[in-house]
């Protein structure tokens, strides 16, 4: 018997599985991007096997051929219908293009459990025709939306391939970003502006100024930070001078100008705020290689064509409400009611030893 499932209602109701089969994103690691390597197999296992080439290992399946059944469905009958019109079978290649329209590269380990869902849905569906759900006033209309619905991401989809950059515009994009792919190890020293209780009298602005002497002289940033905790009576362990790996758009913005311009080895003048004094020290610079940082430029270029692409889209799209139905529109908010994280332009991609931003700045 025909027995069709509308696509539509298949992705609806696979959505959640096939998220659980979609890799996890990789988060940046704290080491610089190396070629892949071949695991170890475990120290239980067979020598020879650890030899064994992954790319020799046969995923199931692999060897059976295309046109061969490999779901076999009974029990699918419409009213009326012959016994011999209830059984479906399914073939290999008709099997694989479900998987493929679902999600692209769904591991082998999946396609059992996506097997039974199927049979699952196509149960239900050969129930609602026996009980006249195509026939319900809102079907036609839930099929309309299903349909704009796969339009949109197969567009997004589309959209998106056609906005991966080459290799040569990547290489281009470090080239003349190159400032921004600068990492500086930096420390800092705080001192702050009051003295805790049981204090003697100082000046912190005058030790500070010898402080800053001090470290450009070539003394030890935490050895200097330990004595100002101990001079000014300050509450706590003295902080971390280490401030890391950083880089433009990393810093505080409000040193940041200052901090750039320090050659390795450098001490910052005195920077002070409405609390605190603060003098930094750039311990090296260097900027990282293209390769560790080719995947971050390839996918916020790629974001970014995206972006215009769908500008582009959208700016030749004009809506007009009729306000008599949907009421005037609402005024626009004041700054102060601005939503935060408003998407702005974005910055080049953050150090590949650190997690980017959610929202990213614009370039500087």
């Amino acid at each position: 018997m025909k027995n069709k499932l509308p696509l539509a209602i298949l992705v609806f109701c696979c959505g959640a599985l096939v998220a659980q089969t979609k890799p996890a994103a990789k988060p940046n690691t704290t080491k610089p991007a190396q070629a892949p390597t071949t695991k170890s197999a475990p120290s239980s296992a067979p020598a020879a096997a650890s030899a064994t080439p992954a790319a020799q290992v046969t995923a199931p399946g692999a060897n059976v051929d295309p046109k061969a059944t490999v779901i076999t469905v009974t029990g699918l009958c419409a009213p009326g219908a012959p016994p011999t019109d209830c059984t479906r079978s399914i073939s290999k290649d008709e099997f694989e293009k479900l998987l493929s329209a679902l999600s692209p590269n769904i591991p082998a380990a999946q396609h059992r459990s996506i097997a039974g869902l199927y049979v699952q849905l196509l149960a239900m569906a050969n129930q609602g025709e026996k009980l006249g759900a195509d026939k319900d006033p809102s079907f036609e209309e839930r099929m309309k939306l299903e349909r704009l619905r796969l339009l949109a991401q197969t567009a997004e989809r589309k959209m998106q391939e056609s906005t991966k950059p080459s290799d040569e515009e990547l290489q281009t994009f470090y080239t003349e970003n190159s400032s921004k792919f600068e990492q500086l190890a930096l420390r800092r020293i705080t001192v702050p502006k009051t003295v805790g209780k049981g204090a003697a009298p100082v000046d912190t602005k005058t030790l500070v100024e010898q402080i800053q002497k001090r470290a450009a002289a070539g003394e030890d940033p935490d050895k200097l930070q330990s004595e100002v905790w101990v001079t000014t009576k300050a509450t706590g362990a003295p902080p971390s001078t280490s401030q890391g790996l950083k880089r433009r758009g990393m810093m505080d913005p409000r040193h940041e100008a200052q901090i750039v311009q320090l050659k390795a080895g450098e001490v910052s003048s005195v920077i002070e705020d409405g609390q605190s004094y603060y003098i930094y020290k750039v311990d090296s610079r260097r900027t990282i290689p293209f390769k560790e940082v080719e995947k971050d430029i390839a996918e916020f270029e790629q974001q970014q064509r995206f972006q215009e692409k769908m500008r582009q889209t959208m700016a030749g799209v004009k809506a007009d409400l009729n306000e008599a139905y949907f009421g005037p529109p609402p005024p626009p908010p004041t700054p102060s009611q601005a939503v935060p994280g408003k998407p702005q332009a974005q910055q080049p991609p953050a150090n590949p030893q650190t997690p980017p931003p959610a929202t990213p700045s614009a370039p500087k």
